[in-house]
């Protein structure tokens, strides 16, 4: 359990940064990180929760509805908010909004199968709808996130300069695949893994951010509409 506690704390403390951030500047990819990390950290106590006391369905329901669902698609619109136009950016914030409303009301709907659940982590296999939602929230979120990465370290080696903000992203990127792996893994009745890969994804990711200069961060998001 100590690797959901930690990734717990992690996680909480970068939503706070990234959050203060967004209070100082107000950006738009500042919010929707903000609000990935939150649901990263809620989904990680949940998962606490569960195996500190006697575990409830809607325990799970939390952890997957953030956790499996919902968290890497609310990082993928922050990313979008850096890497493309305004106005597609907002399309995004948008269609994640809404589909943050029809996961909710799918897995606090759909009954769980919380032996399946405590097993493997697979307590939604007798439910096909909150699968494929995972499958959507958490695979083109993590294509987004990814290849939003990509784009920023091809954007500023191209430009000869801020060095440091490309290998920021790279290492972000990194964690991102960590986190990905874990999730894989889980869909595929692995146990036991995806602590471990959350733990260290969202502690890699982390670690990219904090090499990110804050005015470089403030200029790159000021630069994203124009699409160059």
């Amino acid at each position: 359990m100590l690797p959901a506690i930690l990734a717990t704390a992690v996680s909480a403390a970068f939503a706070i940064a990234v959050w203060l951030q967004y209070r100082r500047r107000r950006q738009p990819y500042q919010l929707a990180w903000s609000i990935g990390l939150v649901m990263f950290a809620l989904a990680s106590a949940a998962g606490v929760a569960a195996r500190s006391g006697t575990p409830t369905e809607d325990e799970y329901r939390v952890f997957y509805l953030f956790g499996a669902i919902l968290n890497v698609a609310w990082l993928a619109v922050g990313t979008l908010y850096v890497t493309v136009r305004r106005p597609v950016a907002d399309a995004g914030f948008v269609l994640v909004y809404l589909f943050s409303v029809v996961s909710t009301i799918a897995v606090f709907s759909y009954p769980v199968d919380l032996a399946a659940a405590l097993d493997s982590g697979r307590g939604f296999q007798d439910a096909p709808v909150p699968r494929i939602l995972a499958g959507i929230g958490s695979g083109i979120g993590t294509i987004v996130l990814f290849g939003g990465a990509l784009r920023s370290v091809w954007v500023f080696l191209r430009r000869g300069d801020n060095g440091r903000r490309a290998l920021a992203n790279l290492v972000i990127a990194a964690g991102v695949l960590i986190v990905a792996a874990g999730g894989t893994a889980t869909f595929t009745g692995a146990s036991g893994l995806v602590d471990v890969t959350n733990l260290v994804g969202v502690s890699v990711m982390f670690a990219g951010f904090l090499l990110i200069p804050a005015s470089s961060a403030a200029s790159a998001s000021a630069k994203a509409p124009s699409g160059h």
